[in-house]
């Protein structure tokens, strides 16, 4: 009885680890509004993340507003979804500078929280699904 218990245990825990479920990974899809707080200004976006065939993710970032910087080409990289986390990367560079960003965010519910990473630390990131 004792052994069957514990290959039992071993099955649901190889189960719980292997298995993905659908849900999970949809949480995470859909717009979002989102706000980055960097050195005491709050820079907002519209970030948009769609499932595609075969299950990749695509992300897209879109100012909300007009940028202080100027005009910067965006380009996303890396797009991980697992579960309710999110993570991805983003190259700006525009005529003043460039930048490389590291997201890691995570969904709960109708919230999304977390931080971009760059040579200048951590910026948090906040926002609120859309519509």
């Amino acid at each position: 009885m004792t052994r069957f218990v514990r290959l039992a245990a071993i099955a649901l825990a190889a189960t719980a680890v292997y298995a993905t479920p659908s849900y999970a990974a949809s949480d995470v899809a859909g717009t979002w509004t989102i706000a980055a707080d960097a050195q005491g200004q709050q820079f907002k976006s519209t970030l948009t993340v769609a499932e595609g065939d075969g299950g990749a993710f695509t992300v897209d970032v879109q100012p909300l507003g007009e940028s202080p910087m100027g005009p910067m080409k965006s380009t996303i990289s890396e797009v991980k979804v697992d579960g309710e986390m999110l993570s991805f990367k983003q190259h700006l560079d525009s005529d003043q500078f460039k930048i490389d960003l590291t997201y890691t965010l995570t969904v709960s519910g109708n919230s999304l929280s977390g931080e971009a990473n760059s040579d200048f630390g951590p910026t948090p990131i906040t926002g609120t699904r859309a519509g």
